[in-house]
């Protein structure tokens, strides 16, 4: 029967996982090296390794008993990536490759060894670079904080959008000022710091809460006091590097204030095993370990071989857009610069006095994706969103630049199987295509036009888009009707 040291196993795991996952590894790690808002996930792996040498006495001393239990929750999570790889949904894939780690560590483990390392097992779930998605929710966030906290120093302000403009001068709470860095980053400080300053769960939950809330509330301030700042000094301070530098000055701070309220209601440190009092095996019988991930390698070839057969399908030639609807020449086509990468066509034009763009994508490979973080509809740059609604068939955005002008834009994502203005049930649509292996091709299209056009600009658009979204936009221009 084979024996095995704890160390040993432990190595195997992660070797076996890393093998199996690297291409998901590898662009998760590129995220880390190219973002400087997931830099710190450089950090995630070291930390761990601290914490399970930190808990290594305990470990030696449980039992190592396989729970084949936990290859439900394992197949779950490969089945979740592997509808994330079919689907090019990097969250999903990278959240799920990276869940199977500390999931195989508990099925060799068994319960007892997994209890020991739960928290750097979960810890170990902060190397997924998430939390993107926030950036226009704290944009919003930090624009109303900032807007309040200058009105109560009496100066004028007005806010359009995200373009916060005081007594000689125009500010953007942009993608960078939304702190989503400084709440990530906080996030994942907090965590690690109340695991190892207290003992209770309840202080734990409280003060994690505490590091989410409070670098969001800080962070506008941060930008009040940017705006104020290059108010007082007529914009010669804090509108250039100086603004950036202040900016991790005062998150460096608001860190140096956190961690010092938290020490307030610091526990006393528990008791610990020093590796000398007790003595653990050595070695070990791996049949059932080695079984348990025997199994999960079987299961994840299956998962290869399935995905090798969906990514086979062929993409669906582009419709010619023009022979199916009445679109007339457009002049200027830099209206507001929708930004679709990869696409496989793209149309403009005028229809119906409005302002006609549509992308179409034949396929759903990677870089050649119709919902994509990268793919945007309008240029960020220039535009920024003054509000947003979805109908049933559409969504209609109003965007404003810094001149003032404002479009209104009717938008809707067209596949075989749905008509929708949400980005998520397009993903879930081209998801379950890729499972049963079905073509994902799939299309945009916008409607626009200024807002100051006419008096009611927005009920004539809003008129318009449903009519033209209520139809089977897809049939249509496919000519399958």
């Amino acid at each position: 029967m084979p024996r095995i040291s704890l160390l040993a196993l432990m190595l195997f795991v992660f070797v076996v996982w890393l093998a199996l996952f690297f291409p998901t590894v590898w662009d998760t790690v590129l995220i880390w090296e190219r973002s400087e808002t997931f830099a710190h996930c450089f950090l995630i792996l070291p930390i761990c390794l601290y914490l399970v040498h930190r808990n290594w006495p305990r470990l030696k001393q449980q039992p190592v008993k396989a729970n084949y239990w936990v290859l439900v929750p394992l197949v779950m999570a490969l089945l979740l990536w592997l509808l994330g790889t079919l689907a090019q949904i990097a969250a999903i894939e990278q959240g799920a490759a990276f869940l199977i780690l500390p999931l195989l560590y508990w099925l060799v483990l068994g319960n007892k060894g997994a209890r020991v390392l739960l928290f750097p097992l979960l810890f170990w779930m902060f190397s997924v670079p998430e939390g993107e998605f926030l950036v226009p929710y704290l944009q919003d966030v930090t624009a109303d904080i900032t807007v309040a906290a200058i009105r109560l120093t009496g100066v004028p302000v007005y806010i359009e959008g995200l373009y916060i403009a005081v007594p000689g001068g125009l500010f953007e709470v942009a993608e960078a000022c939304s702190g989503i860095r400084y709440l990530i980053a906080s996030f994942t400080l907090g965590t690690l710091f109340a695991y190892i300053t207290y003992t209770g769960w309840k202080k734990r939950l409280l003060f994690i809460l505490f590091s989410i809330i409070l670098p969001i509330i800080a962070n506008g301030l941060r930008a009040f006091g940017i705006v104020m700042i290059a108010y007082l000094s007529d914009m010669e301070y804090a509108t250039g590097v100086d603004h950036l530098i202040y900016g991790w000055v005062f998150f460096g701070l608001v860190i140096f204030i956190m961690f010092s309220v938290g020490n307030i209601w610091r526990d006393p440190p528990p008791e610990t095993l020093e590796s000398g009092t007790l003595t653990g095996r050595k070695t070990f019988t791996a049949r059932g370990s080695l079984t348990a991930i025997s199994l999960f390698i079987g299961f994840t070839l299956l998962a290869f071989v399935y995905k090798t057969s969906a990514e086979s399908v062929e993409a669906i030639a582009p419709p010619d857009i023009r022979q199916s609807l009445p679109l007339a020449d457009l002049e200027d086509k830099e209206l507001w610069s929708p930004d679709f990468r990869g696409a496989t066509t793209e149309h403009w034009g005028s229809l119906d006095g409005m302002t006609f763009y549509a992308a179409y994508y034949g396929s759903n490979v990677q870089g050649m994706e119709l919902i994509s973080s990268q793919n945007q509809l309008f240029e960020r740059e220039g535009w920024t969103r003054v509000s947003a609604r979805d109908y049933d068939e559409f969504g209609l955005v109003e965007i404003t630049n810094v001149r003032g002008d404002r479009r209104l834009l009717a938008f809707t994502y067209v596949t075989d199987w749905l008509q929708t203005p949400s980005t998520a049930s397009v993903k879930v649509s081209q998801a379950l295509q890729a499972l049963i292996g079905a073509p994902q091709a799939g299309m945009v299209m916008i409607l626009s036009m200024p807002v100051d056009a006419e008096e009611g600009a927005r009920e004539h658009l809003i008129r318009k888009a449903t009519s033209f979204f209520s139809q089977d936009l897809w049939s249509l221009t496919h000519g399958t009707r």
